[in-house]
Parts: structure tokens; sequence; C-alpha cells
């Protein structure tokens, strides 16, 4: 059993979501026999001794409050802390975007989920779409919108979206759970939806809307991946967006989706491969629109997806026959697993190297 950092909080706004997914990580990482090391991230992004961080598991406190100083002195505690694995569970920018798992790069500490890589495209929605593309995963169609393009040409820019018949939705290319989305039904509110999002990202995606269903997939795994069974959002509003997620409870959650076996094997496999197509590792939600009449597209790929009561990622393993405890203690593993396989690969190239000086 390995001695885990469990890393939550964050300076997103989805701090208050992380610290919820932490509560239900630490319970598995426990069921499943290892010790729990609690990192907290404060808001203003300050690194939080475990004494401290442990009150939010506890439910004592659900924010973890700006500290008001330098932030990487505060590292220090957690570089020196003696753990085997860290698990991040930071939502967001500053935790799932390449950001965090840069640091654990550096310090040559194994860690959960996706690397550098994969992180940073899957977070990056129109970056995210052209790997999709080229690797032959279908995506729906979509303009992107950049602030500098906005700014220095507004009238041939407005007029270019203006091209993209409505209903769509108009998403800052960067950010999670929902955040800064609008569905726009007419095209005179176009203009207003992107430079909202604009207060989000520095770029904007206008996508056609879908008119069909919202599935989503679990991917698990290294070297190999697997995907889980099929769950299906059913929103509670016009769209599965923050407050649907997180403040209003009303969407249905169903799992298994009702699916025929064709398509939701179709589902499975392109799930798999989508991940892949990033260089995808650890673990993955894969976002499906199905739309009326068959026609499939990836929506988005989560690398770091909820772990809350509600989350589809762990409740698809589960129906899957993955228990909790066994989902994040296969997540350690592979952790571990991968770490052993870079170190391997980063000694065969010095010994390469080694060898041609020695000549």
């Amino acid at each position: 059993m390995a001695r885990v950092a469990l890393i939550f909080g964050g300076r997103s706004v989805e701090h208050k979501v992380s610290v919820t997914s932490a509560r239900t990580v630490a319970a598995g990482l426990e069921a499943a026999g290892h010790e729990v090391v609690p990192f907290g991230i404060a808001l203003d992004g300050c690194w939080l001794e475990p004494v401290l961080a442990a009150k939010a598991l506890s439910g004592e406190v659900d924010v973890l409050g700006a500290v008001g100083e330098p932030i990487a002195p505060t590292l220090a505690t957690f570089a020196t802390a003696g753990v085997e694995v860290a698990f991040p569970i930071v939502h967001g920018t500053w935790g799932e975007d390449g950001t965090l798992q840069g640091l654990f790069e550096i310090l040559a500490l194994p860690y959960v989920g996706a690397g550098v890589t994969a992180s940073a495209v899957a977070m990056d929605k129109i970056l995210c779409k052209r790997v999709l593309e080229s690797a032959g995963v279908p995506v729906v169609e979509s303009i992107a919108v950049r602030r500098q393009e906005l700014e220095a040409h507004a009238a041939e820019t407005l007029e270019r979206i203006g091209e993209v018949v409505p209903p769509v939705f108009v998403k800052p290319s960067v950010g999670g759970s929902s955040v800064g989305i609008r569905r726009v039904a007419a095209s005179d509110q176009l203009e207003d939806a992107v430079r909202f999002a604009l207060r989000f990202d520095d770029a904007v995606l206008v996508e056609r809307e879908i008119d069909g269903r919202e599935l989503e997939c679990s991917v698990l795994g290294y070297p190999a991946l697997e995907a889980s069974a099929v769950g299906e959002i059913v929103p509670g509003a016009d769209f599965y967006d923050y407050a649907d997620k997180y403040l209003d409870d009303n969407a249905g959650l169903l799992i298994p989706a009702e699916l025929d076996a064709e398509t939701e094997a179709r589902i499975r496999k392109i799930s798999v491969e989508a991940f892949a197509a990033l260089g995808g590792f650890g673990m993955a939600r894969v976002d499906f629109l199905l739309e009326t009449g068959g026609a499939l597209y990836v929506n988005e790929i989560n690398t770091l997806p909820g772990f809350t009561s509600i989350s589809m990622y762990p409740k698809l393993w589960e129906a899957s026959g993955v228990s909790l405890a066994e989902l994040v203690d296969r997540l350690v593993t592979a952790a571990v697993v991968r770490q052993e396989d870079r170190k391997r690969l980063d000694d065969g190239i010095k010994a390469w190297v080694a060898d041609l000086e020695g000549r």
C-alpha cells in the first residue's frame, strides 16, 4: 500500500467541486488500504499543510480560504512530505491543464491521471478538436474566435460567426464544469454570448447545437486503456450547465444508458481511440453527443473527472463492476507503473548518450 498525497482545492472556479471530489477519493483510498496525506490548495494557490487540509476532508470547511502569502514557499511542505504517489483532484485551470502534472514530473513523483501533454490538449477545446479531427474522431462543426481577432477586426469577425445558424453553443476554449457557456437561440444574441465567454478565456468556440442525447463513457488504464459502461445525462435545464451540475440537482443520470448494443460498442471504442489520440493514460471521461438520426460526436474529454457523489466517472465504473476502492487503487498502481516506465526510458537515453561519448 502507498502513502498517497491527495491534492485538492485550487485557484479555479471549480474549487468547491474539487473539495467535494476529494472526500470521495479519500474514502476510496482508505478503503483500499492506502495512507492518505491531504494537501489542500487555497483559493490564492498557496499549499496548506495536511492538518489544515484535513479540515476540508472532514467537512469542517468547504472552502480553503486565501492565505495571502507568496505561493512558492508554501510548496516546501509538499515537496518534503515523503509521499510515494500524488493523486491530484484539482479541477479546472492550474490543476488538470498540465501545470500540476508538470510539477510532479519535475519532482519525479508518480501521479494519478494523464500526463502533461494530454492534460493540456484536452483542457483546450479548440486544440482538442483539431487533434481529434486529425485522428479521424468525429467532432461537431465549430468556429473559433480569439480575443485579438475580435478587437482588431470586430465587424469582420462578427460577420464570420454570424454565418453560423443558431441554435449554437458559445464556449470559452479553456475551462470546465460548463463555466461561461451560453446557448444562443438567435443571431442577435451571438455577439453578447461571445463577449461573455471571453470573460473566462482569450479564445471562444461557437459550436452547432446537436439535437439529441448527451452520453458519457469512462476510460481507465495504463498502458492499455479500457472503457466502462455508457451513461446518459438528462439535463434539468436548457443544457447541462454549472448550476444544473452542482447547484440545482435537477439533472437526471441514467446508468447504463438505454442504447442498442452496436451504438454502445461504438461509443466505448471511440472513447478509447479519442483518449489515445491525445496520448492519454490513467483516467478520463469522454463526453458524447448522439444526434437524432444516429450521428455520434465526441464533445469533450475530461482528464480529471469529478468524483462527487453524483459524478459519472466513478458511477460508470461501479456499474461496470469496479468499486470505488478498486478504482482508485488501480489508478494508484497505474501511476507507479508509468513512473517506472518513464525512468526506464530516461535511463536508456542517458546510457545511449554515455555510449556515444565513450567511443
